[in-house]
């Protein structure tokens, strides 16, 4: 399926087109605890749990970083013995973890992986971090990789630092930023065992898949495409029966795998190829950073990001053509 949730604010909210706040809330509303990828204060990617509505919006939004499992497959499993329903979302090989943990199926229990291109080391990412904070002089405390009041359902970082007296900045356009999710896309980060995952394949492990619907518009109308849409895969029995509970919160359209296979979710098919250079381009974080950094971010130049943002920004006002052309003239 092609699906959009038509609560507007919660889709705001999310990366892409809000079915996982939809399936987790379903959840909640039975008195279950839905688990997925959080940063906490020191940005360190963790798996959590939530009980309350208000506590989705830790899950929310993606982590483009390897998220530590910790003592949530034994905390599932307590709250699966004791009947309770439980969300456990995550990449492909963490959802086929928890399974194997189990070793059982349970009734109450709900699983959706997502299309995964390959997750960075939390340390490759730390170091990125470090840098902006040596850039803006504050400490770094949150940061959105997917910001869609920049530019809606685009790839638009966003991160926020607070200086010596308290006070909160926020940050956009920031080579840091845009240079590491570049490099993301480029496939540049992934840890070894991602260029060669077993899981990159139609055959998914878990009852749902959800990802972005990249290239729906090739052949999809949605009147609202600006916030997103995602795709959505039903892999089994349990998840058709959920989904047919929850659609009607949804605009969707029946969609087919050919299509999705078609857009940019090539690693429905394969895993992420590994880019020449990605070696010395990921161990060179460790050991010399600061000469790293700089050439990083001048060979992932966020030229495509700035030209996309003040397209959507300016609408092609005087100043905007003007704007664009001398992005252009930087990028020659």
């Amino acid at each position: 399926m092609a699906a959009q949730l038509k609560d507007r604010e919660t889709l705001r909210q999310s990366s892409s087109g809000g079915i996982f706040s939809l399936l987790a809330e379903y959840v909640l509303h039975k008195g279950g605890i839905v688990f997925g990828a959080a940063f906490d204060e020191n940005l360190q990617c963790h798996h959590i749990g939530v009980s309350k509505i208000e506590d989705l919006k830790l899950l929310r939004g993606s982590k483009y970083v390897h998220s530590e499992i910790g003592k949530t497959f034994t905390e599932a499993q307590s709250y699966l013995r004791q009947g309770k329903w439980v969300y456990f979302t995550g990449t492909p090989c963490q959802i086929v973890g928890l399974k194997l943990f189990l070793r059982k199926d349970y009734p109450t229990l709900l699983t959706s992986d997502l299309i995964c291109h390959g997750t960075p080391s939390q340390k490759v990412f730390n170091r990125f971090v470090k840098g902006m904070e040596q850039d803006v002089k504050e400490k770094i405390v949150d940061w959105n990789f997917r910001d869609k009041s920049i530019a809606g359902w685009a790839c638009s970082s966003s991160s926020s630092s607070v200086d010596k007296r308290g006070m909160k900045h926020r940050h956009i356009l920031n080579k840091n930023m845009t240079s590491y999710f570049n490099a993301f896309l480029g496939g540049y980060l992934f840890r070894m065992d991602c260029y060669k995952c077993p899981f990159a394949c139609p055959d998914r492990v878990s009852d749902i898949t959800l990802a972005d619907y990249w290239g729906v518009k090739k052949f999809h109308v949605f009147e609202t495409l600006h916030f997103g849409v995602s795709l959505v895969i039903i892999n089994n029995k349990k998840g058709m029966n959920i989904w047919e509970m929850l659609k009607d919160k949804t605009t969707y359209v029946i969609s087919n795998m050919e299509y999705a296979l078609q857009t940019s979710n090539r690693n429905l098919r394969q895993s992420s190829v590994m880019p020449e250079g990605r070696k010395n381009a990921y161990w060179s974080a460790f050991s010399n950073f600061d000469a790293f950094r700089d050439s990083f971010l001048d060979n992932y130049n966020p030229f495509l990001f700035y030209k996309s943002y003040y397209k959507r920004k300016i609408k092609w006002s005087p100043i905007g053509f003007f704007l664009i052309r001398l992005l252009n003239k930087h990028r020659k």
